[in-house]
């Protein structure tokens, strides 16, 4: 995924024809939701069929929450994942243990504690020697994993973190994407509910506009 603009990622995809829309827009990737709790949640099978459909030019993530690492690879290889994101509150270990898997390991920092959990964490995945390919940044709010459509606390934009790869999420939308990619320059975005005409349900107006909004054509 060598890049000269921000890459973009649609999360909570939950059909084939919604996937073959995002692509055909030029999505680079699409969520795919196994957390049981989430209005967005998919089945094995119905990511399968998700995932067989998508051209090479889109690339299917699946997101996890506190699953055991096991069974997060078992999963994977069903269907035929090969990046998974960690969004829950799993411990540094279980990276190690996906490390044949191009993992993304999510946070949604606190404001009160600024960056430090972050940083401790991703030292000890330093310590381990396997850092995580990417790491996504969402919105903290209490008892919900994510998609929750609130944005990042302003105190965070302002003293971001620095790693090769940072994904911004939290409540990301079409009028407010451009903004936010001004500020952190991230090495992708990530929308849900901000392009959906229901949970799970992508519109596909919603997303052009993003994407138009997240690369901007140059002048001239």
């Amino acid at each position: 995924m060598s890049q000269s603009r921000v890459l973009v990622k649609v999360c909570g995809v939950t059909s084939v024809e919604d996937a073959a829309a995002c692509a055909e827009l030029g999505v680079d990737c699409i969520g795919l939701n196994f957390h049981p709790g989430s209005p967005r949640f998919v089945t094995e099978s119905r990511a399968a069929e998700i995932i067989k459909a998508l051209p090479e030019s889109t690339r299917a993530v699946g997101v996890f929450v506190d699953r055991p690492p096991a069974e997060v690879a078992r999963l994977a290889d069903a269907v035929g994942l090969g990046i998974v994101q960690l969004h829950g509150d799993e411990p540094p270990e279980d990276v190690l243990e996906l490390a044949r898997f191009q993992v993304v390991r999510a946070f949604r920092p606190r404001p009160e504690d600024g960056w430090r959990r972050v940083n401790e964490h991703l030292l000890r995945l330093d310590a381990l020697g396997w850092p995580p390919w990417a790491i996504l940044v969402d919105a903290y709010v209490p008892g919900v994993a994510g998609g929750t459509g609130q944005v990042i606390d302003p105190r965070l934009l302002d003293s971001w973190i620095e790693y090769p790869r940072v994904i911004l999420a939290g409540g990301l939308n079409p009028a407010n994407v451009a903004e936010r990619i001004a500020q952190v320059r991230p090495w992708m975005v990530d929308v849900a509910s901000g392009v959906e005409s229901s949970p799970g349900r992508k519109d596909p107006a919603a997303v052009a506009a993003f994407i138009r909004a997240a690369r901007p054509t140059p002048p001239g």
